[in-house]
């Protein structure tokens, strides 16, 4: 039995490692994120003045700031922490863009701005004080503008030809590279003691590199559960294809975010029933794929129409109960996007009904093992209405969102049963929604949910 120290109190958790679809990640933009140590703000001091001139950049978040904000992030109920690159950028600016995390000039060094490789193993061994996992962003593609090996004529061969991005990439079909790379993450897993890694534009190198990463990072020391997922802007076929020849864990599924146009923009639910029938025939293990309902550059609250909070809480309602493992963005929580370090820390955060009610629905997760690890099976997809079933074993939760401003009184087959025969509970309030032998309708709020267990 291991212990770990939470809100104040020894929690026990069991030794069986916890499964992958079982977690719920809270993506953190270092730079973004707060501001724990103001000594280390070389970019911020050196061009804050002008400021205006530039995008990206790193205005003052740190690892320690992360340190200090643990015990909020375990207090939401997340299970694992996405940090963004930790890694040496570039500390020069290309055109009006300073580095955000993907110019890597250093593989070896955490970035001057955030700390020091003491400070990232800190991090990461409180948070497992938390019962919190991390996983590292390596941005192992591409390399930054200012890498030293691309100025060195010996390593001509290492670069392929320029990306879309204005780099070469990394040639990791030469085993020189390869060693190079691999050796590279082996020892950020050792020395960070973290708990997985996202792989940057992934489908840039060849499937037969990932498969040789895959296989020896996991043997890597220290020997645990170690999560490999990539980020693959391809279509979903290619994607499965990715995940299935090198072994990897799972991956980033992108189409989840069409969800922002269902929920965010009104448009047709119908796109909720093609992203599960892709789903269904590409991912080798849907539950495995990681489901965000924003992105690194634009928060959900930035494109939704009002009324903006019921939509942001009716899509994490739906990537909290979809055979997804959900991934929240700082701030999502609170249902705000934020430009300035700290801003998803506000004087007045504990007190936000947003994050109570975001609290509740991770805390529904946990609970459930049909909304972690059961079936996934849909409903109804019409009228602005998007319902699924997800069973496990003898337990069923049905799920119901509604995307219209008006309310919706629902009734449908659920599953191989009839309506009257479902007694129906509300797995938020405990209240009765419908009796078992009566036809009554459940009555859904405009921008609402019900999740509710049939009996």
């Amino acid at each position: 039995m291991q212990l770990a120290w939470i809100a104040g109190l020894f929690v026990a958790f069991p030794d069986q490692p916890r499964p992958w679809v079982d977690e719920v990640v809270y993506g953190v933009i270092i730079e973004k994120f707060f501001d724990g140590d103001t000594s280390n703000n070389h970019m911020k001091d050196r061009f804050i003045k002008d400021r205006s001139k530039y995008e990206g950049g790193f205005w003052g978040g740190d690892l320690k700031g992360v340190i200090d904000k643990l015990d909020d992030l375990a207090g939401l109920g997340v299970t694992s922490i996405l940090l963004y690159p930790v890694m040496q950028n570039d500390d020069a600016p290309i055109a009006k863009y300073l580095p955000t995390g993907y110019r890597p000039m250093d593989y070896e060094h955490v970035d001057k701005n955030f700390g020091d490789t003491a400070t990232l193993r800190a991090l990461v061994d409180a948070a497992h004080a938390r019962n919190l996992r991390v996983m590292l962003d390596m941005p192992i593609t591409l390399p930054g503008f200012h890498h030293p090996f691309l100025a060195d004529p010996a390593k001509k061969a290492w670069f392929g030809p320029k990306s879309e991005y204005g780099v070469p990439r990394w040639r990791a079909e030469n085993p020189e590279v390869a060693d190079y790379l691999i050796g590279v993450c082996e020892r950020w897993k050792e020395r960070s003691n973290c708990d997985g890694f996202r792989l940057d534009s992934a489908h840039l190198q060849p499937v037969s590199f990932w498969k040789r990463f895959v296989a020896e990072l996991k043997a890597a020391p220290p020997t645990k559960p170690f999560v490999i997922l990539p980020e693959l802007t391809v279509n979903p076929r290619q994607i499965g294809k990715f995940i299935t020849e090198a072994g990897f864990d799972g991956a980033y599924d992108f189409s989840v975010l069409r969800a922002r146009d269902v929920f965010g923009k009104g448009e047709d639910v119908g796109a909720l029933s093609f992203i599960a029938r892709e789903a269904k025939q590409f991912y080798p293990a849907p539950r495995t794929m990681l489901a965000p309902i924003d992105n690194y550059e634009k928060a959900f609250a930035t494109i939704a129409k009002e009324p903006k909070a019921a939509r942001t809480l009716l899509a994490l309602t739906y990537i909290l109960t979809l055979d997804r493992v959900p991934l929240l963005y700082a701030g999502n929580e609170l249902g705000v996007a934020f430009s300035e370090v700290g801003g998803a820390f506000p004087a007045d955060r504990n007190t936000s009904p947003f994050l109570r009610k975001v609290k509740a629905l991770i805390a529904l997760r946990n609970h459930e093992p049909a909304l972690r690890r059961g079936d996934f099976t849909e409903v109804v997809a019409r009228d602005s209405v998007y319902a699924f079933l997800r069973t496990f074993g003898d337990d069923r939760i049905l799920v119901i969102l509604n995307g219209s401003d008006q309310p919706r009184d629902f009734a449908a087959p659920i599953g191989d049963r009839a309506w009257r025969d479902g007694l129906l509970v509300d797995l938020l309030d405990g209240r009765t929604v419908k009796a078992s032998g009566s036809d009554e309708a459940v009555r859904v709020n405009a921008f609402g949910s019900r999740i509710v267990k049939v009996r």
